[in-house]
């Protein structure tokens, strides 16, 4: 006796997948194809495809995958372990989010908006049918308890295993009389581009600009809009593993504040810090933007008031705005200036009040350019983003040489730095190295490789204006300091192994001879270095007896005596990498099952906490 079955084919810009399972599967007809158009029907319930459109009505609804960034209604929010958005046909949310149903369980929707709305490259209908003669709404109601959380909650879509989700499907529902329809539309321009980028992506976090010219001509052949690429760019480099983890736990701090009016000190301390790891892990902060704009809105207004540099910045580009032309020529030449020294110390801070201003100013030259019939003042405002761009674009690139020993600097990559420090040196001299090389420099959580590489590159960058030094003189040396950072890596993680297999003390010279071989010729097997540098061995193994000492009697003491800026001094006068030492500490606290609270405290992120037998730090 047949079960279920699937079948599928393609209407408009989607490829559909009907699978169908329950009772009485081998004696419905249920499908009906006339002109460009497709119906599926049974028992009151009826689903039609047009070649832009979806008809329903009957007992079901829509689910799909939530995007990451898409707008949820807050009980959605709040809840981890959401995945999904459900949709019953004829009930909504009030202004409360409470959900209303009603007996109007007929409806339509064009696939742009259906693509639009719901997730981007997939979207599922269904219905029930049965016998059952209740109200519509009362059916409805009843599926909703029956299946709801299954299908807000299940991974099933996210993997693509439609049988098996047919099957929980009909499990959880238990009416053995009754018939399952899911409906699976898949929109295939949208997928194009969204397996393009995600593969893309997937290999180093970022794009090469083949690959960029290769998304961006899926998006142009298919006329794919701005919005519907951002959102699933946004998707995927939320999804890359390595970005997921940190960008959840920013998520969950967040989560932690909903019912606040207020975020604590303690709080926003560890957004920042995850903000500064991602910036490491080259995690796009527009990720981080999303969930704020979501979950923080008002919250650090109302911690924080709304420094000084902010409010200039508002009446500057308040000045766009005066008929007098004259005016809006001060902004170019000396007021910019400030705008791009508002928007650095914004982007240090992790304040998102920059980019508010930035939002309302260009909602207001909409408006101000819809009302007057003007547009030129959307060019005077194209000419202000255009610097806020560059900035963007010099961070970025500086901050991942910086702080990413897998990053490499490109001649092309140097031209385009040296293009925007004219830019910028053209508006003052100054700029340049105070809002990029400085502030780099003064990161604490800076290694020494990577001071080294921002300091030769400012100083080549001197150089090649001077006409001492050629683009590939600068990149060689940059690369060789960059070789060096990742040698001392492999020597340092080899070091620390072979000490452990050879149980060797770190001051007994005989033995450190035998492991310097050692490691020598493990490096040759690996292809990655012939000889060991004397000054990089002896690097390494002093940042490992710096580090044996800080886990085995400074870290104690600290924890034991209160004594929070021993370690801050420790950590500023060692020379050991901070991300390293952080990660070392997380290791430490596991293997001791201290509570993981206590490391915020450490890092100065919430207040003081007992640890056993009524200690505290």
């Amino acid at each position: 006796m047949l079960k279920d079955f699937m079948f599928h084919g393609s209407i408009g810009p989607i490829d559909y997948f009907v699978f169908v399972g329950g009772a009485n599967v081998s004696n419905l007809y249920f499908f009906q194809e006339e002109g460009q158009q497709i119906r599926f029907f049974s028992k009151g319930n009826e689903l039609s495809l047009t070649q832009d459109s979806v008809s329903y009505k009957g007992t079901g609804g829509s689910f799909c995958e939530y995007m990451f960034g898409v707008e949820k209604p807050f009980k959605d929010l709040i809840k981890r372990e959401v995945l999904n958005r459900l949709v019953l046909f004829g009930a909504f949310l009030d202004e409360d989010e409470r959900l209303i149903f009603s007996n109007e369980t007929e409806g339509s929707e064009l696939f742009h908006r259906l693509f639009l709305l719901g997730h981007a490259v997939k979207n599922y209908y269904f219905f029930v049918s049965s016998d059952n003669r209740t109200e519509p709404k009362k059916r409805q109601k009843a599926i909703l308890q029956t299946i709801g959380k299954l299908l807000k909650r299940t991974d099933l879509i996210a993997q693509d295993r439609d049988e098996e989700l047919l099957e929980r499907f009909i499990t959880v529902l238990n009416e053995p009389d009754s018939t399952v329809f899911v409906f699976k539309f898949v929109h295939r321009e949208n997928l194009k581009f969204y397996s393009a980028f995600r593969d893309a992506y997937a290999k180093e976090r970022m794009l090469t600009p083949e690959d960029e010219a290769a998304v961006h001509d899926i998006a142009v052949r298919h006329a794919i809009d701005f919005y519907q690429q951002e959102r699933m760019k946004i998707d995927v480099m939320y999804r890359h593993r390595s970005n997921k983890n940190v960008v959840d736990e920013y998520r969950d701090i967040l989560l932690g504040t909903a019912h606040k009016d207020s975020l604590a000190h303690s709080e926003f301390a560890r957004l920042h810090r995850l903000r500064t790891l991602s910036i490491r892990n080259n995690i796009p902060a527009i990720l981080f933007d999303t969930l704020d704009n979501f979950l923080l809105k008002d919250k650090k207004k109302q911690a924080f008031e709304e420094p000084e540099y902010l409010r200039e910045s508002r009446a500057i580009l308040g000045n766009l705005f005066f008929k007098d032309s004259s005016l809006k020529q001060h902004i170019i030449t000396e007021d910019i200036v400030k705008l791009i020294r508002a928007k650095h110390k914004a982007s240090s801070q992790n304040d998102i009040g920059f980019e508010k201003i930035l939002l309302d100013t260009g909602t207001a030259c909409d408006e101000y350019a819809r009302e007057s019939n003007e547009y030129g003042i959307f060019e005077e405002f194209s000419s202000l983003i255009t610097y806020f761009d560059r900035y963007d674009n010099v961070r970025a690139s500086l901050s991942r040489l910086a702080f990413m020993d897998t990053m490499e600097l490109t001649e092309d990559m140097l031209r385009r730095l040296l293009g925007n420090k004219k830019e910028f040196d053209s508006l003052d001299e100054n700029l340049f190295n105070e809002i990029f090389i400085k502030d780099l420099l003064t990161n604490k959580y800076i290694n020494i490789f990577g001071r080294k590489k921002i300091k030769t590159l400012s100083e080549g960058i001197e150089k090649i204006f001077r006409g001492d030094a050629s683009l590939k003189e600068v990149v060689s040396e940059v690369h060789a300091i960059a070789g060096e950072e990742k040698l001392y890596r492999e020597i340092r993680a080899v070091l620390k192994e072979k000490i452990r297999d050879f149980y060797t003390p770190l001051d007994m010279k005989k033995g450190l001879g035998r492991i310097r071989t050692a490691i020598k010729n493990e490096l040759i097997e690996s292809g990655i270095a012939a000889d060991i540098p004397d000054a990089l061995f002896d690097k390494a193994l002093l940042d490992l007896k710096t580090e044996s000492y800080y886990l085995n009697h400074l870290l104690p003491t600290i924890l034991q005596t209160g004594n929070l800026p021993l370690r801050e001094d420790f950590l500023n006068n060692s020379g050991l990498d901070r991300f390293y030492i952080e990660d070392v500490e997380k290791e430490y606290f596991q293997d001791k099952g201290f509570d993981s609270a206590i490391l915020h405290t450490l890092k100065g992120e919430m207040e003081l906490i007992g640890i056993g037998g009524g200690e505290r730090i």
